[in-house]
């Protein structure tokens, strides 16, 4: 019986640590747009280090609460960037945009 209960918690365990690489972590950025198109963005973010990042190209775009394009964002604009990690790669997956007063 103890051999088949360490089995059963093993295989438990394995399959729970599987799930866990294999999924999509996302960790959010917040900053000022620096450059924008070509299917990337580079932020200043609030530490004032330039970052750019590849946007998935179903990424969620909006600036001031309407859907749109990532050209539409100009330098100055602040936004907050959602990544995920997709195929190794850390893409942007939502970008919200407010235009500069």
């Amino acid at each position: 019986m103890l051999p088949r209960m360490m089995a059963t918690t093993s295989l438990v365990v394995l399959m729970v640590g599987c799930l866990l690489t294999s999924m999509a972590f996302a960790s959010s950025l917040n900053g000022t747009v620096d450059t924008a198109g070509s299917g990337s963005i580079t932020i200043k973010d609030d530490s004032g280090t330039l970052q750019k990042i590849a946007v998935d190209s179903a990424a969620k775009i909006t600036l001031d609460g309407k859907t749109s394009k990532l050209d539409d964002l100009k330098a100055g604009t602040s936004v907050s960037v959602e990544t995920e990690i997709k195929n190794d790669k850390t893409v942007a997956v939502m970008i919200t945009g407010r235009s500069p007063q």
